[in-house]
């Protein structure tokens, strides 16, 4: 018996160190109680993130004591001291925000999904990080519902994005809450925000009407680019990478996290050069960014700057399919004109050659050419007054350099028997007499000097834009807020076509300034090819306030949104005649004009001479939005959002930049949509189920519409035509399912409906003009209305991925004016491009050794290299065909590829 006692308790420390324990528990949101998914868990080695419950859990946890780590983007870090000492072990953390987090909910709109009435998607910094590769930022956002993105002509950075059949004009982009989409037509410039990938840390779209509380009505969505900040991790990390086309990048990111002493220190940089998937598409640019952040009090102040600056060759022209590849054409039942251009090659571009430098070696040169810098700085200051209350100032200014070339004479272009341009025969055609062999002067100009016929140029769009955002958020109980605040912007946008190379000449002649005496042309000076490229100024001005009420219960949630916007518009042109006024009457005088009037005579030089310019036009705009949800249980959601959208017109409709007046016929587009969903989600599988349907009434075509002059036959004026309506119905769903701890899979399908709803007999009085147009029933081009999405994912071992993603578009029909379809032509259908797939691998592996953490990530798109068609119009050369003959197309990119090898400590 005593020996029993005394081998038992030998044996007891052992028996007691081998007892584990199962750890569990379901993460929460310490101020409304709800569940978080996706949180981060860790505890020792034991690490998990929770489900779509908020619910975690560790198996044969042994004895012991523990510090847990519970975190995740919307909350603050969580730390807890854990003893584990029963065979069951329960910790439910509760997370809340911190300061920082706080921010970005306020500043940024970051809406939460298991809580707002409209359909979200995330991106996160993993998935960006898996997937992007070496491709532009909106090609990762295929594989969301309702978006469609190409790389357009294949030049770096010149990728597009549609959402639910809008184009990004009717898209929102912000970045860390500041509206990015240009003042004046509502465009984003993709390789102006080269690097964000580098400092992201999610992506949220907001398709349909969204949650955003910002006066800017998107009828697309809006696209949320949150960026790191100090409740990141603190790092430094090192990328290189080496892909299709000869690309190589270098990144270097630098994160401070949170310092003792409340500052927090964030930069990062990154270079790339590369020859492009497409000939003559090389690319060169760089980045920087950098924010410095500091908690004074209860003051969040934040500043930051970003730049890329970068030139990258440009594929400019959709061109007949037999152009690029004649069997496609031919099964396409496109018959082959011999007399036109055939099987060039869908890599094919005939923007750059060769030139023959001083030194007699050739070295490339681009004809179509984009180069730009646009620097933005923002200032914040994020007040968190109380627990209930929060007050946020933001600052930002963004100033823009730069443009793109072209050849000023397409008709007098030299090219190559292979198609591209031959630049020194050019040059010899700017020296060389073509009748007499001597050098190519004009005694009417100079004697000696070199007049160059052709020669290229650069449409320079530089802007200054400064704004303001004010907002606060007041929660007055648990389950009620209100939010609010004001929203100011200044844009001023100088276009100009300016001289960049002679090509072997010493001037050119252009006679467009009509204030400058001189024809005689140097490099550098301002010219235009057309009034449309007139030296001219576009000032917009826009103020708006906000305000939401936000519910949030047990099970029910809902907002309300009210916006109201003043937009003002102002046009200055340099190259018209001057302006003078002399009592009730208005002169025009130019550089060579001498006017008689009641007496007295008027030149150039006469005092009170003012540049040619409108007065400030302003219009209001309101939006009215509102959506509930509703939660059946702890896995299914149910929810329902309509809105009212009166949107005042970009500038491009509101001022002719051929004559620099205001159009005749200016209205608001009106937008009603409405937008049902339901989703559901557990441990293991989740879906989201969306319809929706938008009315868009009165919208507007771009720049205007081209109709023959009345008094002119031979010359066009452009009116703003109204009435045109479009209907944007359709379904998605998309759907996760963990099939094992490894193994997991994801899959996206998208059916859109998207047609106009017009049939119009438009008349202009003061022209005496009218025509009919016909486009009721016909579907809207520019983006597939079916998209389908399924990737596998699996991870064989920690911290080793692979993952197959398989992405399927049709009913794509080609881009048309719906102006064109009068008479023979009303309620025709545009060409509709054949339907494409493309599979594309992925994977990765990291291997941690000490503190040093060694990654490796690998990308190859379009893996089976198949070829297809991205885009195309009908728009071009035959705008009123609607076959594959008279279609204008540009095909995608083939196989490519991407690898990385990258450090982070």
């Amino acid at each position: 018996m005593l020996r029993f006692i005394t081998t038992f308790l030998l044996l007891f420390p052992l028996i007691s160190f081998a007892q584990t324990s199962t750890v569990r528990g379901t993460v929460k949101d310490n101020v409304s109680n709800e569940f978080i998914p996706g949180a981060y868990v860790s505890m020792g080695t034991y690490k998990a993130i929770s489900d779509d419950n908020g619910n975690y859990e560790f198996k044969e946890v042994p004895y012991g004591k523990y510090v847990m780590t519970v975190g995740g983007f919307d909350f603050d870090t969580l730390k807890l001291d854990i003893t584990v000492k029963t065979k069951e072990t329960v910790v439910n953390p509760e997370l809340g925000g911190s300061t920082e987090i706080e921010e970005i909910r306020v500043t940024a709109n970051i809406s939460l999904d298991r809580k707002t009435p409209i359909a979200i998607t995330k991106i996160s910094e993993q998935k960006i990080t898996e997937e992007l590769g070496s491709r532009d930022l909106p090609m990762l956002l295929n594989a969301t519902p309702g978006v469609y993105a190409t790389q357009t002509g294949g030049g770096d950075g010149d990728a597009r994005i549609t959402v639910r059949g809008f184009d990004q004009r009717n898209v929102g982009v912000l970045i860390d809450g500041v509206p990015v989409n240009d003042m004046e037509n509502g465009a984003v410039y993709w390789s102006n925000w080269f690097g964000l990938d580098a400092i992201t840390n999610q992506i949220q779209i907001q398709r349909g009407l969204g949650a955003t509380k910002l006066s800017m009505p998107s009828v697309g969505g809006s696209l949320n680019i949150v960026t790191q900040g100090m409740h990141n991790k603190k790092g430094i990390t090192f990328k290189q990478e080496y892909g299709t086309g000869n690309l190589l990048r270098s990144s270097l990111s630098y994160n401070s996290g949170r310092t003792k002493k409340g500052w927090g220190f964030n930069f990062s940089g990154s270079y790339k050069q590369g020859d492009g998937w497409v000939e003559g598409t090389n690319t060169q640019g760089g980045f920087y960014y950098g924010k410095v952040q500091k908690i004074i009090k209860k003051h969040l102040v934040s500043l930051s700057a970003f730049g890329a600056p970068q030139k990258h060759g440009q594929r400019s022209f959709y061109q007949p399919i037999q152009y690029w590849d004649t069997q496609t054409a031919t099964n396409l039942g496109s018959p082959i004109d011999q007399t036109g251009i055939k099987d060039r090659g869908i890599r094919f571009n005939e923007h750059w050659g060769y030139i023959t430098n001083k030194d007699g070696v050739k070295e490339l040169k681009n004809e179509r050419l984009n180069y730009y810098h646009k620097p933005q700085v923002t200032l914040k200051d994020f007040w968190q007054v109380n627990k209930k209350l929060s007050i946020s100032n933001i600052a930002y200014m963004s100033i823009g350099r730069g443009g793109g070339t072209r050849l000023a004479n397409s008709s007098g272009t030299l090219y190559t028997e292979d198609g591209h341009v031959d630049w020194d025969a050019i040059v010899k055609g700017n020296q060389v007499d073509a009748l007499f062999g001597g050098p190519n002067v004009d005694l009417a100009y100079s004697p000696t000097e070199l007049k160059s016929s052709q020669i290229l140029i650069s449409s320079v769009n530089n802007h200054f834009w400064v704004g303001y955002l004010g907002q606060f958020q007041y929660e007055l109980n648990p389950r009620w807020s209100v939010s609010g605040g004001i929203d100011y912007r200044y844009y001023k946008g100088s276009h100009y076509q300016e001289i960049t190379d002679l090509l072997g000449g010493d001037y050119y002649i252009s006679t467009s300034n009509k204030n400058d005496p001189n024809p005689m042309k140097r490099k550098g000076d301002k010219i235009t090819l057309n009034t449309f490229n007139n030296d001219r100024d576009a000032f917009v001005q826009w103020g708006g306030v906000f305000g939401s009420v936000e519910y949030s219960g047990s099970r029910w949630t809902a907002f309300l949104n009210l916006s109201g916007v003043v937009n003002a518009y102002k046009g200055v042109d340099y190259f018209q005649k001057k302006v003078l006024e002399v009592g009730d009457t208005t002169l025009r005088i130019g550089a060579n004009d001498t006017i008689q009037y009641n007496g007295n005579t008027y030149t150039a030089s006469s005092s009170g001479l003012k540049d040619y310019a409108t007065d400030w036009k302003t219009i209001p705009g309101a939006t009215v939005k509102g959506g509930v949800s509703y939660i059946l249980n702890e896995n299914s959601k149910l929810f329902v959002n309509l809105g009212y959208l009166s949107r005042t017109p970009q500038f491009s409709n509101v001022i002719d930049n051929n004559t620099n007046t205001f159009f005749q016929e200016i209205k608001n587009e009106i937008i009603q949509a409405v937008e049902l969903g339901y989703s559901f989600s557990n441990k293991y599988f989740g879906v989201n189920v969306n319809g929706y349907f938008t009315n868009w009434k009165n919208k507007p075509f771009p720049y205007g519409v081209s109709i023959p002059d009345p008094e002119d036959p031979t010359a066009s004026i452009y009116l703003n035509i109204n009435g045109m309506d479009a209907i944007h119905y359709g379904g998605e769903l998309d759907v996760a399912y963990n099939i094992t701890k490894k193994l997991q899979a994801e899959a996206m399908v998208s059916l859109g409906n998207w047609t106009w709803n017009s049939s119009e007999t438009f008349y202009v009085p003061q022209l005496d003009y009218s025509f009919t147009f016909d486009a009721k029933g016909v579907h809207v081009g520019d983006a597939a209305q079916t998209m389908l999405n399924f990737s596998l994912r699996y991870e064989p071992i920690k911290r080793l991925y692979v993952k197959l993603q398989y992405q399927w578009f049709d009913r794509y029909y080609a881009a048309f004016n719906p102006f064109y379809l009068q008479g023979n032509n009303a309620r025709r259908e545009s060409w509709k491009l054949p339907s494409y797939g493309l599979l594309s691998a992925f994977a990765g592996y990291s291997i941690k050794v000490k503190k040093v953490n060694i990654f490796f990530n690998a990308m190859v798109s379009n893996i089976l290299n198949s070829k297809f068609m991205a885009d195309a119009t009908n728009s071009y050369y035959a705008p009123f065909g609607s076959d594959a003959q008279s279609a204008s197309v540009v095909f995608g990119q083939g196989i490519r590829y991407n690898l990385s090898l990258g450090v982070n400590f």
